[in-house]
């Protein structure tokens, strides 16, 4: 297998009950490096878990903040990678999934919960946090 390569498909656990702790076993390259950017390589059944568990908490939201929240609870996140909106593991950053991998449409979800605050982090990018609330302006402004 060449070097960079993803070497850790054999370790899979398929029922422990940490849905992300496979994802994650594919996405450690030979160097231990975290391939953030890109789309995980994930078997169908883990994408099968991953949509059972993720879709409800989308359908229920209420708000970004509520979005936040309970995604935050099950140990995800969503950020802007690329610019496109993606959910990454809270404990270390590393990419999970898209929204087009879950069956979702970010207009949808503008339409639904209003447009996202987004502060960005790289403009060469296009990554960005999604804030819980707009900031406060500065009195000096």
């Amino acid at each position: 297998m060449p070097q960079g390569s993803i070497e850790k498909e054999m370790f899979m656990e398929p029922n422990r009950p940490d849905v992300t702790h496979n994802v994650h076993q594919l996405r450690v390259n030979s160097t231990g490096r975290q391939m953030t950017h890109g789309p995980a390589r994930i078997d169908c059944e883990t994408a099968s878990l991953l949509r059972a568990v993720l879709l409800p908490i989308f359908d229920a939201a209420r708000s970004w903040t509520d979005l936040i929240d309970q995604l935050e609870a099950k140990g995800y996140h969503p950020m802007f990678r690329g610019g496109e909106l993606c959910l990454t593991k809270q404990s270390d950053g590393s990419r999970i999934c898209g929204l087009r991998f879950l069956g979702l449409e970010m207009r949808d979800l503008v339409q639904r919960l209003g447009r996202p605050c987004v502060l960005p982090c790289n403009a060469l990018t296009a990554d960005g946090e999604i804030l819980r609330q707009m900031p406060r302006r500065s009195i000096l402004n």
